[in-house]
């Protein structure tokens, strides 16, 4: 995990090709990946693209999810 001096809070630890994101990184990207997931919560927005692409992309949000939360 990566500890914000400042606050104390802490991110997950991502690296991407290579490169470790920072914690402003890395909380971006968990944000969106959080924002998406509800996003794919509007049923408008289910019908829109299938419930089968929804449902994929929300198991793999939730397995995203739970890796970034669990201790280094």
């Amino acid at each position: 995990m990566i500890r914000d001096d400042d606050t104390g809070w802490t991110e997950p630890t991502i690296t991407i090709n290579g490169h470790e994101l920072t914690f402003a990184q890395a909380m971006t990207v968990r944000v969106a990946i959080s924002n998406f997931g509800l996003f794919l919560s509007d049923s408008a927005v289910r019908r829109q693209i299938g419930e089968r692409l929804a449902d994929g992309y929300r198991e793999h949000i939730g397995t995203l999810e739970r890796a970034m939360r669990a201790p280094d």
